[in-house]
């Protein structure tokens, strides 16, 4: 059995053992179904085989980057917003255009330098 494997699988092979204490080698139900949790159990190892534990949507680390994804999405990175969905008419439909001067993501002007170009925070 590999490593790591599901709660599913280690609850699986944990009845398959105990199953197998109690079961009569005579009794051919008992190989059947022996045999049948033994494949299932052989599946579930090979479905997991190359699964990573730290991938997991649950982990706080996991959850510490998706937050602090988040929060630099809604900042836009540290970039400028140089092109938006801009409704020319109030009645209009959005449309994607270049903003003629780049702005922060409240809609404020975005610093720029001598010749123009916006200023890039590091």
């Amino acid at each position: 059995m590999s490593t790591y494997v599901g709660a599913q699988a280690q609850e699986t092979s944990e009845r398959l053992a105990d199953f197998e204490k109690r079961s009569d080698p005579d009794n051919k139900e008992h190989q059947e179904l022996l045999k049948e949790m033994k494949t299932h159990l052989k599946k579930l190892e090979d479905m997991r085989k190359n699964e990573d534990p730290r991938l997991s949507f649950s982990t706080p680390e996991f959850k510490d980057a998706q937050r602090t994804f988040t929060e630099n999405f809604k900042k836009n990175f540290g970039r400028p917003v140089e092109w938006a969905m801009v409704k020319e008419f109030p009645w209009s439909t959005p449309q994607l255009r270049k903003l003629e001067a780049p702005v922060d993501v409240k809609g404020n002007p975005w610093p720029l330098d001598k010749e123009g170009n916006p200023i890039l925070k590091s």
